[in-house]
């Protein structure tokens, strides 16, 4: 099978890290709550502002060495790789806040020893890449994207985080790696 899974706040728990940053930083970019507010925005990549856009293009690489690997990620992914499944790390990270997004993702995976067959960088809407690659399953925290890709005919499991836990969805959710795993061998 033909995986393909996201980075932020699917492998690594980002969310944690950049609302930190935002907290940290709010009252010396804008003093109005306005990183805090549109934290959501900021994690997504959607940058309204200068300011939010500053905020983001001064810490993004600071902030995406600070992120953790979540628990079982790489045991999990190891796992699925040995029983013969394809690993497409799939991210919107780009060079839009990274100088060279895919150096970057690949020194960041390799420093954190996740394994993988195929990075790919620059990917907001995932619906062409996934088809293109014939992902069979794409894991990601983000509901519009796994919705999209439901309507398509691909399966996905949604990843809770932080800013998607109390949102509504029909598409099945597990909490951790291990979960997700039962989740697969369900398939």
């Amino acid at each position: 099978m033909n995986i393909g899974i996201d980075i932020d706040d699917t492998i690594t728990n980002s969310s944690e890290v950049i609302k930190e940053y935002c907290y940290k930083y709010d009252s010396i970019y804008c003093n109005d709550n306005r990183l805090i507010k549109n934290f959501e925005n900021i994690i997504r990549g959607f940058l309204d502002d200068e300011i939010t856009k500053k905020f983001f293009n001064d810490h993004a690489v600071e902030m995406g060495n600070k992120i953790k690997i979540k628990d079982g990620a790489k045991e999990i992914i190891d796992k699925l790789r040995s029983e013969g499944n394809k690993i497409f790390i799939i991210t919107a990270r780009s060079d839009k806040f990274y100088e060279d997004a895919q150096k970057f993702c690949e020194e960041y995976l390799e420093n954190n020893n996740i394994n993988y067959d195929k990075l790919i960088t620059h990917q907001t809407y995932k619906i062409e890449t996934c088809k293109n690659e014939n992902i069979d399953l794409m894991i990601d925290d983000a509901i519009d994207t796994c919705e999209q890709l439901s309507k398509e005919g691909i399966k996905v499991i949604l990843f809770n985080s932080d800013i998607n836990r109390n949102k509504e969805t029909q598409v099945k959710r597990v909490d951790n790696w291990y979960q997700l795993y039962d989740e697969i061998q369900n398939l």
